[in-house]
């Protein structure tokens, strides 16, 4: 049980987010529980179905999304007392019906409940004007004709795919089991230089689970349906932490955006390979283990997708914890103070200096430098730029109030 919702008096103080789903769909709710950990206790979803088990333009098929549909199962909803209500899926973007069909869905299931209401593919649409997208590689599970038509959908509102793949399967269910790594491919392939970044357009296709991996390889945000409708409805009840691990879309926040860029100018200035920062915020449900900001130099693997040691327990964050001050290491294999075994082994690295980040008396993070190609000495130019990030992001931190 989350330790962060003992904390809590009780669940009336979550705030309540209502996701009507596909009957069988199978991918949303687990990852949509999985992004809501971080925040357990400030929010909970709620979940009510209709009826959908195959995806095509037959009238059967597009039938099983009427407006009347929706709001039963809305009304349902309502009764527990949710202060929003979502389509979370896909059906106005592909089904022929477009946009406009979600907007008669948002202002059916508000006159039956009283609610504010969205959808996926409307949140899809905030989420291309707030980053000002213009064109975009479209990854779908579906077959050829929905595919087409939601590059079409798209197309009216004023956003060109550019590129796309599609995976050519009609029932829901088997979407729902498809392979990480066919997913995987399905983004590369769906990719194009042209395109700024990717849509992937279904509710049901697990492509969260990898956003952060594909960001980094691919360069360039991938926006997901499942997060994206996600960040809606976190948008619709007011809260703005970032979600550490699901993607650029959870992750943005003013406070990370600085991060990012006190990290990318320390990595110019100092020509390493890769510089992260890592931060205990107890209240975000922050911690060390994961790398949560970073800049790397081109084709420099990232450390954000591994959280596998215990930094606590390292060496290196015990001197910073004991010494308080920068360690400094120009050759991380022939050095005093060992550096971990992974990051010489796995990650290469032969260089690195540590800033400490303190706070009220406590180690509260670090600030890394990595050097790559070969052992090094770190300059009094290098040692100062390290100086001005550690001021520049305990400036931010303090700011926030997350330090």
């Amino acid at each position: 049980m989350s330790i962060r919702l003992k904390k809590i008096d009780s669940l009336h103080s979550l705030k309540k987010i209502g996701f009507i789903t596909p009957s069988s769909n199978t991918a949303l709710e687990p990852l949509t529980n999985l992004m809501l950990h971080q925040i357990s206790d400030r929010a909970s979803v709620h979940y009510s179905r209709v009826g959908v088990k195959t995806l095509s333009l037959d009238e059967k098929d597009v039938n099983q999304f009427q407006t009347a549909k929706m709001a039963e199962a809305a009304r349902l909803l309502a009764d527990a007392g949710v202060d929003s209500i979502l389509w979370n899926g896909t059906s106005g973007a592909w089904s022929g019906k477009g946009f406009e069909a979600d907007q008669e869905i948002c202002k059916d299931i508000t006159k039956q409940t009283g609610l504010p209401a969205s959808t996926s593919s409307l949140a899809q649409l905030e989420v291309l004007a707030y980053y000002g997208i213009e064109k975009f590689g479209l990854a779908t599970p579906y077959t050829e004709e929905p595919h087409r038509q939601m590059a079409a959908t798209y197309g009216s509102a004023g956003f060109e795919v550019v590129s796309g793949a599609r995976l050519d399967i009609a029932t829901n269910q088997l979407i729902g089991g498809t392979s990480f790594e066919t997913i995987k491919q399905l983004l590369r392939d769906a990719d194009s230089p042209e395109a700024e970044c990717l849509v992937v357009g279904c509710t049901n296709l697990a492509a969260a689970v990898v956003l952060d991996e594909m960001e980094h390889e691919l360069g360039k945000p991938i926006f997901d349906s499942v997060a994206v409708t996600l960040w809606q409805a976190l948008r619709m009840a007011e809260i703005n932490n970032p979600l550490h691990g699901w993607g650029k879309l959870l992750r943005d926040h003013e406070v990370v955006e600085a991060l990012d860029a006190i990290l990318a100018d320390l990595l110019d200035k100092t020509q390493a390979s890769r510089t992260t920062i890592r931060l205990d915020v107890p209240q975000l449900n922050i911690g060390v283990d994961d790398v949560y900001a970073e800049a790397t130099a081109p084709g420099v693997a990232s450390l954000k997708l591994d959280s596998s040691l215990n930094q606590r327990s390292l060496a290196t964050v015990q001197w910073l914890d004991k010494n308080r001050k920068m360690l400094i290491q120009e050759d991380c294999i022939n050095t005093e103070v060992p550096a971990p075994k992974a990051l010489v082994g796995v990650y290469g690295v032969k260089a690195q200096v540590l800033g400490p980040l303190v706070s009220q008396g406590q180690l509260s993070g670090w600030i890394s430098v990595h050097h790559i190609p070969g052992t090094r000495p770190w300059t009094e130019n290098d040692i100062a730029a390290m100086q001005h990030a550690m001021n520049e992001a305990k400036a931010v931190l303090d700011k926030a109030g997350w330090v």
